[in-house]
C-alpha cells in the first residue's frame, strides 16, 4: 500500500505577497472611491464643456511650479511607502519605520503646500465655476490625503515594538493601498485642474 506525501505549495517570492482579506477589502472599497472622483472629473468636464471659456480661466493665476513640486514630492511618498512596506516585510522593522516616517513628512508637506495655496491664491470658491469645482475638488482629495496620513501615523506605532503582530503586514499592506490610490487620483486632478485648457 503506497502511502500520500503532501506536498508543500511553492514558497511564495520574498516581498510579493498576494493580498490579504483585508487588503481586497480596501481594493472594493477603493473602487467606489475611484467613482467618487469619476463623478467629480465628470462634473469638473461638463461644467467647463458649458462654460466655453478655457480652463483655468485667464484671470486665474496658478504657481505651476510650486504645485509641480509637491506633486512629485507627493508621487514619490508612494515610492517610500512602498519602501517601508517592503523594509517591514522583511523584518527591518527600523528601516521600516524611518521610511514611513518620510512618507508622513511627505504628505504632510503636500497637505501644508495645498493649504498655503489655498490662502493665496487670487480666487475663491465664489469667484466663478472654475474657482468652485478648484476649491471641491482640492479639498476632498486633501482630506483623502489627511485620512492617509492618519492611517499612515497609526501604522508607524503598530510598527514600533521589537516584533510584530499577526496582522500587521496585512494592515501595511492595506494602508499602502490606499496611499498609492490618493497619489494616482492627484496625478489626475493636478492635470485637470492645472493644464488641460
Amino acid at each position: 500500500m503506497t502511502q500520500a506525501v503532501a506536498v508543500a505549495p511553492p514558497a511564495a517570492h520574498r516581498g510579493m505577497r498576494k493580498p490579504s482579506l483585508l487588503g481586497v477589502g480596501v481594493i472594493i472599497w477603493l473602487g467606489s472611491e475611484l467613482m467618487f472622483f469619476a463623478s467629480l472629473f465628470a462634473a469638473y468636464f461638463t461644467i467647463r464643456a458649458h462654460d466655453g471659456s478655457p480652463w483655468p480661466p485667464a484671470d486665474v493665476h496658478l504657481d505651476y511650479l510650486q504645485s509641480g513640486a509637491f506633486t512629485l514630492l507627493l508621487v514619490l511618498s508612494s515610492v517610500t511607502c512602498q519602501k517601508a512596506l517592503y523594509e517591514a516585510e522583511q523584518g527591518r522593522r527600523r528601516s521600516a519605520r524611518w521610511w514611513l516616517v518620510l512618507t508622513i513628512i511627505m504628505g504632510a508637506s503636500f497637505v501644508l503646500n495645498q493649504g498655503v495655496e489655498w490662502f493665496t491664491v487670487s480666487f475663491g470658491p465664489g469667484t466663478n465655476a472654475y474657482g468652485s469645482m478648484f476649491f471641491l475638488m482640492t479639498g476632498l482629495h486633501g482630506l483623502h490625503v489627511i485620512l492617509g496620513l492618519v492611517a499612515l501615523t497609526a501604522m508607524l506605532g503598530r510598527l514600533a515594538g521589537k516584533a510584530g503582530d499577526p496582522g500587521e503586514l496585512d494592515a501595511f499592506q492595506a494602508v499602502s493601498y490606499y496611499w498609492h490610490f490618493v497619489d494616482v487620483v492627484w496625478i489626475f486632478l493636478y492635470a485637470s485642474l492645472f493644464y488641460v485648457h
